[in-house]
Formats: C-alpha cells, structure tokens, sequence
C-alpha cells in the first residue's frame, strides 16, 4: 500500500489527525493503522465502575469514522517503522504501507516497572483492559481496602477513579470499602499547586476517601504498598500512572529515555522531516516546557501535525505549535471526583462546585457528537 499520510494510533491523536488531513487536503490518501476497532473516550473510563457511563456509550466504530471522512482503516500492531525507506510493517502477515508523511500517535501504555514489584501486584487502569479488570477485581472485593497511587506523568485519572469507585460502594451498599488515594512525593503539588491540592483532598474526604501526603515509595508487595516509614496493607493496589513509549521498531537515537520520540516544536522528527508525532508518545522540545500527558493536548498536537503534513505535501513552510494556546490549556486542570471538582489555573484554585463540571461535560458532549453517527449520553449519569 502506498499513501500520503500514514498516522499510527486509533486513539483520539490519532483519529484528529487523519480526520484533519482529510479536511484539509481532500484528495490525499491517508492511512490509519491500529490494532483497535473502535475509537474509545479514556476520559470516561474512569465512570466505569460506578455504572456511571456504558462502554457502549464510551466507543465508536473506527470504521464508521474512516467510512465517513474517507481514510484507509488498517488494522494490526505496528512491528516496524523505517524512517530511511519510509516503510511501515503491521500486522500479523507484516504488510508494508509506504508513506510520503507519517503521524506516529500511538498513545503511551503504563510504565508498569517503574515501582519495582508493581508489575506484578498492581494494576495500571489507565490502560483500557487494566480499567476492566479494576472492575472485576472492585466486584469479587465486597469489603476491600483499595489503594490508588499517584505518580508519574498521569495522577489525575487516580483521583477521578477514586471518587467514583467511591460513590459506586455508597450506591451498593457496601459501606465497609475502604479508597486511598497515596500521593508518590509531591505529585499533587506538582500538578495542582499545594493550596489546590489540599482543596481537592478536602473535597474527597467529604465522599469517605482517605489520603496519604507525600509518600516515600519503595516497591508494591503482595497485598502492601512499601513505604521508607511503613507498610500499608491493600486488597487492591492502582497505579496512575507513569508512562513509556511503545515500541515500533524505531531506531532507538531517536527516543527518550522514557522511549517517547523526540520532536521539535513543529512536531516533526529533526533527522527526519517527514515523520511528525502527536499525543502521549511526543517528546516536544523547544516550547518552553513539559506538555502534561492529557487528552486535550494530545489534540492540540494533532491538530498542529496535521496540519503540517498537509503544509509538506504542497510544499509550504510548517508551522510550530500555538504556544500561547498550548500554555493556557496546559495550566488548566478540573479533576472529576466522583461527581466534584476544582478549577485549576497556573496551580492555583478558582471556583469549585456545578461550575466547572458543566464546562467539563460541554466539552465531552462537543467530542462525542462529533464522531457519532447515533445518539448516546454526553455526561456521567450522577
């Protein structure tokens, strides 16, 4: 298969981008390669095990996407990415799709060997089949005592899961389960700012959710979490999230140590102007700073790549990102939990209550709208 955009990754990034280059240049053939067959919110995983939202609800054909916007579907695991051919090799008969451009968003899994022992006596429920079985696990556990860590680049969705893990024991009954939230070192500050932080926290512990500040963590144990000052015993350990790149058989001088691709602030590849990234698995230097691991600007990312894709094929300059845009985006923070939240800005908090979850359920719905071709819910049944 030959292409003028091949994009990796059927994730939000992913779709943004194929979909966008399809907008922007109508007669060029676009690729989408991925191994999954349907486009899933990861926002509303956390809804889940509170019965909150459906995974109908949560997923959409990528076939109906592709179908309607006029990009190949390709589905299969990416094993190989040739940058001096321009080849791609995927699925299980390792097809090769050539590309004149190339949009690699596959989105990054959990670094489960970050914490040592966490591999094995932990679960990751930022990764869609670790969420699934968070709720079989929660289902089998009547009375747990249930541990959510923060950590690395990815904290919120373990506060967003505890509220409503938290609010789902409430509604069943089941009055004796027991949600922890442990802070690894300063995460929380880090992310919210302490005054936030400790806004957020008060809030939880109004839903019965306990907390563990500024934690020293040593290694997850069957059944404990091993803290320099103590053990605390768990039913159920959950790590959100730190974060690594997937392999796609990339010369390795062109990823982090984290495994992420490295790319300039147009998002391309220096060495290699045609390959851009968008998503959890960029690395962008030279914006001035760190670009949060979130679903917002995973699309901001797409929509910048796209666009200079497009720019490459018609032999225009590209452009970098909007970093004025990217800024204010990257300084706003509004974790959902259990049905409460903060407006976060630049680390400070500025008005709780139905506020900002209105806000956040408007951009949900805006979303979800915009790739359905069926009605569903656009917000958490509260």
């Amino acid at each position: 298969m030959n292409v003028d955009v091949a994009v990796v990754g059927g994730g939000a990034a992913g779709v943004d981008a194929a979909v966008a280059v399809r907008e922007q240049k109508p007669g060029s053939t676009v690729a989408l390669i991925t191994p999954d067959q349907n486009l899933s919110y990861r926002p509303w995983l956390v809804y889940l095990p509170a019965d909150a939202v459906s995974a109908a609800d949560m997923t959409i054909p990528l076939s109906e996407i592709a179908d309607r916007h006029g990009f190949e579907l390709v589905h299969g695991k990416v094993t190989q990415v040739d940058p001096d051919t321009s080849q791609i090799t995927a699925g299980p008969e390792s097809a090769v799709i050539e590309y004149k451009q190339l949009i690699l968003a596959p989105g990054a899994p959990a670094d489960r060997a970050r914490i040592a022992g966490a591999e094995k006596h932990a679960i990751f429920p930022c990764d869609a089949d670790d969420a699934r079985e968070l709720i079989d696990r929660l289902d089998e556990l009547p009375d747990a005592t249930v541990l959510f860590v923060l950590t690395g680049e990815r904290i919120g969705p373990g506060l967003e899961y505890a509220g409503w893990v938290t609010r789902a024991a409430r509604a069943k009954g089941r009055g004796r389960v027991r949600i922890t939230v442990v802070e690894d070192g300063d995460a929380l500050d880090r992310q919210f700012g302490a005054r936030a932080a400790q806004r957020i926290l008060q809030g939880a512990a109004t839903l019965g959710i306990h907390h563990i500040r500024h934690a020293d963590i040593e290694r997850i144990a069957d059944g404990e979490l091993v803290l320099t000052d103590r053990t605390v015993d768990a039913d159920l350990i959950a790590v959100t999230s730190p974060l690594r790149g997937p392999d796609l058989g990339l010369p390795s001088h062109l990823l982090d140590s984290r495994g992420m691709l490295t790319v300039d602030a147009t998002l391309a590849v220096p060495a290699f102007r045609n390959i851009f990234a968008a998503g959890d698995f960029s690395d962008v230097q030279g914006v001035g700073a760190d670009l949060p691991k979130t679903w917002i600007m995973a699309r901001l990312q797409a929509e910048t790549a796209a666009r200079n894709v497009v720019a490459a094929l018609r032999g225009e300059p590209t452009v970098e990102l909007d970093r004025r845009k990217v800024s204010r985006m990257a300084a706003i923070s509004m974790p959902d939990v259990g049905g409460q939240t903060l407006f976060v800005r630049n680390r400070k908090p500025v008005i709780g209550g139905s506020w900002p979850l209105r806000l956040r359920y408007r951009m949900d719905a805006k979303y979800l709208t915009r790739y359905r071709t069926t009605p569903g819910a656009t917000r958490p049944l509260m």
